[in-house]
């Protein structure tokens, strides 16, 4: 899929032309969020977006747009090819997947202690609803008392099929809407809560936050600040998140990934094969012998070119010499018959002569 499709039950063309069909959820309106929420100063979070856009929103809720939180820790995932390239030049948004989340993305599941989302709106070919498909999908990543914030449209969180799946999941600890000039765009409201130890329907809360979301005089207006008791979100740790990529592998965006990753080193050493060198033996303890000097040519010492024009034998060598050993029987002198182990070392080079023929020899 290379697109999301565009919602038809509520108008968003106004907003989405300009963007290509994502609208972005309001900073300011974030910010607000965030002040709900409680991030460990020194304990590593894992932040999981799978809608992130431009990341704007995100950085917003967990405070990254104003402080380096460094033990805050955002993965995102982008279907948008432009936007995946200016979100993955943020250096605040840690790991970023270009891939639909829905159906190209591999991840370890209860790995991620946050998540922060506003899904697309609208339905899918088969009829479930972005906001849903993309709820159910992100629920087994979470850990354990993982914090949610949702945004989504209201007439979209009153859907039974949502209210059924976020209440099972979660135990909800508020719901409030956009402020009025930027809830008239989308209708938007958040919610936040807790993931539940073991996914159990409620009922009870099902209606109850029925009943608040069908109305919209029921649901509180979202304050600018907020100086209450704050959630604390819990710890989680990148070493935890064993899987978190692509179905599809894609070259060019592991060759950048590696240019800035500590395993760079270790990749050229087990990929790049060393220059040939015909003086890397340096200064010998003693003069060797003249059939001393043609086994350390042949055993790599003398790499490189051997021979001269004049003669005719120019040629490219590269010699090895491994250690082998055999088992052999012998007679003691008892008679009785012993096996023994006899080392002795195995010289090979292969030849590249001036015609280009190659030969490898023992």
């Amino acid at each position: 899929m290379d697109r999301i499709k565009k919602q038809s039950e509520f108008s968003r063309v106004k907003y989405n032309d300009a963007k290509m069909g994502a609208y972005y959820t309001d900073v300011g309106h974030c910010v607000s969020i965030g002040k709900f929420l409680q991030f460990p100063e020194d304990e590593e979070v894992c932040c999981l977006e799978p809608s992130i856009g431009d990341g704007k929103a995100v950085l917003a809720v967990t405070g990254k747009d104003r402080e380096r939180h460094q033990n805050i820790k955002v993965f995102g995932v982008e279907l948008n090819e432009n936007t995946y390239e200016d979100v993955c030049s943020n250096e605040e948004i840690h790991i970023c997947l270009k891939a639909d989340f829905l159906n190209d993305v591999i991840i370890s599941h209860s790995s991620f202690s946050f998540l922060f989302m506003n899904p697309p709106y609208g339905a899918q070919e088969d009829g479930e609803r972005y906001e849903l498909a993309f709820l159910e999908k992100a629920l087994p990543y979470l850990t354990k008392g993982a914090v949610a914030v949702v945004v989504v449209a209201r007439y979209a969180a009153q859907q039974k099929e949502f209210l059924e799946q976020w209440s099972s999941g979660f135990v909800t600890e508020y719901v409030y809407r956009f402020r009025e000039k930027e809830y008239e765009k989308f209708q938007q409201i958040v919610l936040i809560g807790k993931k539940k130890d073991k996914c159990e329907a409620s009922q009870e809360e099902k209606q109850r936050l029925y009943s608040m979301v069908s109305d919209k005089e029921k649901i509180p207006v979202l304050p600018e600040d907020f100086s209450g008791k704050r959630i604390m979100i819990p710890k989680s740790r990148e070493t935890n998140i064993g899987e978190f990529m692509t179905r599809v592998f894609h070259a060019g965006d592991a060759a950048k990934f590696l240019e800035t990753s500590p395993l760079q080193g270790m990749a050229q050493e087990k990929t790049r094969v060393a220059p040939y060198i015909i003086n890397n033996l340096g200064r010998p303890p003693i003069i060797p012998s003249e059939g001393q000097m043609y086994l350390l040519a042949v055993s790599g010492a003398g790499q490189g070119l051997v021979g001269n024009e004049e003669n005719g034998d120019l040629h490219l060598q590269r010699g090895v010499s491994k250690i082998v050993t055999r088992n052999e029987y012998v007679q003691d002198e008892d008679g009785r018959m012993k096996e023994v182990v006899i080392s002795f070392p195995k010289i090979s080079y292969n030849l590249i002569e001036s015609d280009g023929t190659i030969q490898a020899l023992q």
